[in-house]
C-alpha cells in the first residue's frame, strides 16, 4: 500500500497552531522527557504514515520568529514584538507594556521568563524535547516495515541536522550545555548530566552535520510539499554559521566576558586562535560551492527594487533561488502588528518600530549618506525627499512618512503647524511613538484585503546571502587587509539591489565596520542583530544612544525632519549569554548557571 503523502508546509502550519501529535513531558529535569502519546510509541514505528507524523512534530517546538498573531490566546514568543526591537535598530510600542522586548530595553529581564516561558525569547526545555525526538527517529526508523530505504536514510540525516541545529541554538544563547549523544532512557541512564564545554558542543555539531552531509539520499533542496524540511544545503550552511560563532570575539578568547573561575571553558574557548576564522571561511566557501552547484543563486532579476523581497519572502516556486531553509506561518494572519496606528489602518498596533540608527545605516544609491544631524527641510509637497535615493532595501524594510502602501493608504507620520491638521498616524493624532516602523515581511502584501491576495509570511532561517557574508567576514578577519574575494562577496549582495560596490582600499578595521553595517541592513528584522552584537562583543551598541526623528508639516506644505535622542538603554555584561531557567538550576543536580544571573 502506498504511503499517504503529506504537505509538509500544511503540517507545519497546523503544528504552529498548536495541533501537536506528540507532547513531551518533564518529570525530573528537561533531559528526562518520556513521551506522552495519543498512541504508544511502538505504534509510531509500525507504519510509515505514523512515523512521518513524528518527523513533522520534530519541527514543532523551534524558536521560529514572526509569530505575531492575534487570537483568543494571543500569547506568543516575545508577546508580538520582534527581537530586533531589543537592539539599537528598533523598539516596540511603549504604550503597550506587554511587549517582551521592553524588558531588554529597560534592563528588567528575569531569567525564568526569558528562557522558560511562552512569551520569552527562548524555551530551553523545547530544545531538548526536539533533540529527544531526533534520537528516537535515529533509534527506530529502521524498524518501519513500509518505509522506503532511501526515506529512512533521509530521515536519519534530517534528524541529525535537527539535533545539530538545536545544539547550535543552545550554544549561541548559553555557551556549553548538557551534551546528549543518544536517546536517554530514564530507567537506565543517568539524566543528571552536567554542562559540557563550549568546544565539545561545537565539535559535536560539526560531527553530526558531516554525517548528515555524507548521506546520498539527503537532497540539496526540497520544494513543493516538502518545502520547509531541512536539507543538505542547510547542513553545509549551519557548519559555516557555527564556525563563525566559534571564531567571533565572544567565544574566541582567553578572557570570558565575565569572571567564571574554573568554569570558563563553558563560555569561552580559553585562547584566541586566528585559524578559527580560516575554518569559518573554508566552511562558508564549501557551502557556497555546494549550493551554487545545486541550483541556488543570489536573487538578481532585472528589477533591483524587488530582488531583496524575493530573497526573504517568496517561495522557490515564486522565483526565490536563495532561501536555503524557511518555515511558513499561518495564511492571512492579522496585520494589526504590522500596520500603523491611526486611519486608514484601522486597528493597527505599530508594534515594531525602526530607529533612526537603522535608517542612518542606509546609503544613497551613489554611496553617499543622508546627513540626519542637520534639520532636513523638504521641498513643498515632497515628504519622501529624504528617502528617495536610498538603497532599495530601505523601502522594502521600513515604513516612513509619505509612503503609499496601497491606493488611499499613505502614511502621515507628522504633527502639523496647525494642530487640527496633524497627520493621521503621527504622535498628536494617534499617539505614535516613532516616525519609522517595520515594513519587512509584508512588503508587497499590504493590499491583500483589497485584492484578495493570500499572505502567508515566510520565516527564512538561512539564505545564501548569509554564506556570502560569513565568507566575507571570516576572510577579512583572517587577512591583514581585505582581498578581492571579500569585496566580491559583499558587492554581489549590494549589486543585486542596485547599490555601488564598497570603496577600494579599505583597511581591515574599516571593512569590519562596513560588514557589520551590511549584516544589519541585509538581515534586519530576521533575528541576526541581537546575536551578532553579542558575538562581536559589542554590548555597548545596545546602550545607544537610540535616535528617532520628529516630523513636522507646515502650512506651506514643506516638512522638517529633526533628529533627537530618544533614550539610552542599559546593557549588563551578563546579558551576553542567556541564563538557564532557575527552576532547572534549582533542582540541584549540578547545572551551573551562567555568570551574573
Amino acid at each position: 500500500m502506498k504511503a499517504k503523502k503529506y504537505s509538509f508546509a500544511t503540517a507545519m502550519v497546523a503544528l504552529s497552531a498548536g495541533i501537536l501529535i506528540f507532547v513531551g513531558s518533564c518529570k525530573k529535569n528537561f533531559l528526562e522527557q518520556p513521551f506522552s502519546l495519543t498512541f504508544n510509541e511502538d505504534s509510531v514505528f509500525t507504519k510509515y504514515e505514523n512515523t512521518q507524523k513524528l518527523v513533522f512534530d520534530m519541527y514543532a517546538l523551534k524558536p521560529y520568529y514572526l509569530d505575531l498573531q492575534v487570537g483568543t490566546n494571543p500569547t506568543k514568543r516575545l508577546n508580538g514584538s520582534l527581537l530586533d526591537c531589543a537592539t539599537d535598530l528598533g523598539c516596540s510600542f511603549r504604550l503597550n507594556a506587554n511587549y517582551f522586548t521592553h524588558r531588554f530595553n529597560f534592563g528588567t529581564v528575569q531569567a525564568e521568563n526569558l528562557t522558560n516561558r511562552v512569551e520569552g525569547e527562548d524555551s530551553y526545555p523545547n530544545h531538548y524535547k526536539t533533540i529527544r525526538k531526533g534520537f528516537v527517529l535515529l533509534d527506530r526508523i529502521d524498524e518501519v516495515p513500509d518505509a522506503p530505504s532511501g526515506e529512512k536514510e533521509r530521515i536519519k540525516a534530517e534528524a541529525k541536522t535537527m539535533i545539530a541545529y538545536n545544539y547550535f541554538e543552545l550554544m549561541k544563547r548559553y555557551g556549553g550545555v548538557p551534551l546528549i549523544k543518544k536517546r536517554l532512557v530514564p530507567s537506565v541512564d543517568d539524566v543528571n548530566i552536567p554542562r559540557s564545554s563550549l568546544i565539545d558542543i561545537y565539535n559535536y555539531i560539526i560531527e553530526l552535520l558531516d554525517e548528515a552531509i555524507a548521506v546520498p539520499q539527503f537532497a540539496a533542496r526540497y520544494d513543493g510539499n516538502d518545502f520547509g524540511r531541512m536539507n543538505k544545503a542547510f547542513a553545509y550552511g549551519l557548519k559555516a554559521r557555527a564556525a563563525l560563532y566559534i571564531a567571533s570575539p565572544l567565544f574566541n578568547t582567553a578572557t570570558p566576558y565575565m569572571e567564571f573561575g574554573t568554569h570558563s571553558g563553558l563560555i569561552c574557548l580559553g585562547n584566541y586562535d586566528a585559524s578559527r576564522w580560516s575554518v569559518a571561511a573554508t566552511y562558508a566557501k564549501e557551502a557556497i560551492d555546494f549550493c551554487e552547484a545545486s541550483g541556488y543563486a543570489i536573487v538578481n532579476t532585472a528589477d533591483k527594487n524587488i530582488n531583496y523581497t524575493i530573497s526573504y519572502q517568496y517561495r522557490p516556486r515564486e522565483g526565490n533561488t536563495e532561501v536555503m531553509w524557511a518555515t511558513l506561518k499561518v495564511t492571512n494572519p492579522s496585520m494589526a502588528y504590522w500596520i500603523p496606528r491611526g486611519t486608514p489602518f484601522s486597528g493597527g498596533f505599530s508594534s515594531n518600530l525602526a530607529s533612526l540608527n537603522l535608517v542612518e545605516k542606509y546609503q544613497n544609491k551613489d554611496g553617499s549618506y543622508v546627513n540626519w544631524d542637520n534639520v532636513i527641510t523638504t521641498p513643498p509637497n515632497d515628504p519622501t525627499s529624504p528617502y528617495k535615493n536610498l538603497d532599495p532595501r530601505f523601502n522594502q524594510s521600513v515604513m516612513y512618512n509619505g509612503l503609499t502602501l496601497y491606493p488611499n493608504a499613505t502614511i502621515q507620520y507628522y504633527d502639523h503647524e496647525t494642530p487640527s491638521l496633524n497627520g493621521n498616524n503621527g504622535p498628536g493624532k494617534s499617539s505614535a511613538q516613532w516616525s519609522h516602523q517595520v515594513r519587512k515581511h509584508v512588503y508587497g502584501y499590504e493590499n491583500r484585503t483589497i485584492t484578495g491576495r493570500t499572505w502567508q509570511p515566510m520565516c527564512p532561517i538561512m539564505r545564501l546571502t548569509e554564506l556570502y557574508m560569513i565568507h566575507a567576514e571570516a576572510l577579512n578577519e583572517s587577512l591583514s587587509a581585505p582581498d578581492a574575494d571579500v569585496y566580491n562577496r559583499v558587492n554581489t549582495i549590494r549589486a543585486r539591489s542596485g547599490m555601488p560596490g564598497l570603496p577600494a582600499g579599505l583597511s581591515k578595521e574599516e571593512m569590519q565596520k562596513r560588514l557589520q553595517d551590511e549584516w544589519a541592513i541585509e538581515f534586519v528584522f530576521e533575528e541576526y542583530r541581537f546575536f551578532d552584537l553579542k558575538r562581536w562583543k559589542l554590548g555597548d551598541v545596545f546602550k545607544g544612544p537610540v535616535y528617532d526623528v520628529k516630523v513636522k508639516k507646515f502650512n506651506n506644505n514643506t516638512y522638517t525632519y529633526t533628529k533627537y535622542k530618544y533614550e539610552d538603554r542599559p546593557f549588563y555584561d551578563w546579558y551576553y549569554l542567556h541564563p538557564f531557567p532557575p527552576s532547572e538550576v534549582n533542582l540541584g543536580y549540578g547545572l551551573i548557571q551562567n555568570p551574573g544571573w
